[in-house]
């Protein structure tokens, strides 16, 4: 099990009480992934820099970093890779003033791709509204993309090297109110009913069976999104008593039925048995 950690910059933990923290990312490590040799992707949030840690030495490389195409990047978010070896990044917002865009919902992120080579990347997804988390279906058709201010999922048919158009994909996860958008936002807020409502959303991931897995980090909640389009409540913990601010979810173990899911409030992952397994990834294959 592998952690971001902003101590260092990826965490591994061993067991319950034992923490071997891998290299020096700075910044803040976001999403992680992991190629097929064995590196780890880093999506360096406020960093501004999608880096590659080897884990044997704790070696940092830069694979892009401060801007592409004029746009900066110091809100990247998450990094995917796929079967032939090609990384889908997200960026949150291209605002340095990430605060005012989480106030007006500004629809300013944007989402690139880094050829297999890392030698060139390029924007294949413009004006999308506060991109996190992504996931990639079993046949890789799609990319699908979790939007956090709006609290949903839309999704991009990968057409060879770019995206076709944005389309929504299942029903809104969260209730934000238009008159809920702007500098007061936080006053808002203050009201815990007013954060489990508007849920927030932040991570996701497949099951074997094409539930896309969803987490609702203000809502305390995960859900799943049916291929048929349908969302189901799959854990709900509205106090937070041990489902706290979850922000990631994912799969391991011999039968891929261990989930993990991580936080951004408590100081734990909580480890699970899933009634499915879940669908792996690039380096679980």
């Amino acid at each position: 099990m592998f952690a971001s950690d902003k101590a260092s910059a990826v965490a591994e933990l061993i067991d319950d009480n034992t923490v071997h923290h891998i290299g020096q990312a700075g910044g803040e490590p976001n999403g992680i992934a992991i190629d097929r040799n064995g590196h780890f992707l880093i999506a360096n949030w406020g960093l501004g820099e999608l880096q590659d840690l080897d884990p044997e030495t704790g070696a940092i490389g830069v694979v892009l970093g401060e801007e592409l195409d004029g746009r900066p990047l110091r809100w990247l978010n998450f990094v995917l890779v796929d079967s032939i070896g090609a990384l889908w990044c997200s960026v949150s917002t291209t605002a340095d003033d990430l605060i005012d865009t989480i106030a007006r919902g500004t629809a300013d992120g944007f989402i690139f791709r880094v050829a297999p080579d890392r030698q060139s990347a390029e924007v294949v997804a413009d004006a999308v509204n506060f991109p996190n988390c992504m996931a990639l279906d079993r046949d890789e058709d799609y990319l699908y993309v979790v939007r956090t201010l709006t609290a949903d999922v839309v999704r991009f048919r990968i057409e060879g090297e770019t995206l076709g158009p944005q389309e929504q994909y299942g029903p809104p996860l969260g209730g934000r109110r238009p008159d809920e958008y702007g500098p007061e936002y936080g006053r808002f807020l203050a009201d815990p009913e007013v954060g489990r409502r508007w849920g927030m959303a932040d991570g996701c991931a497949f099951d074997a069976e094409g539930n896309l897995w969803v987490t609702l980090v203000l809502a305390n909640k995960i859900v799943a999104i049916r291929p048929d389009g349908r969302a189901t409540t799959v854990i709900e913990d509205p106090d937070g008593a041990l489902l706290n601010g979850p922000t990631s979810i994912a799969w391991g173990g011999h039968d891929m039925r261990d989930i993990y899911i991580g936080s951004i409030a408590a100081p734990y992952v909580l480890k699970g048995r899933s009634s499915v397994s879940g669908l792996p990834l690039v380096h679980q294959r």
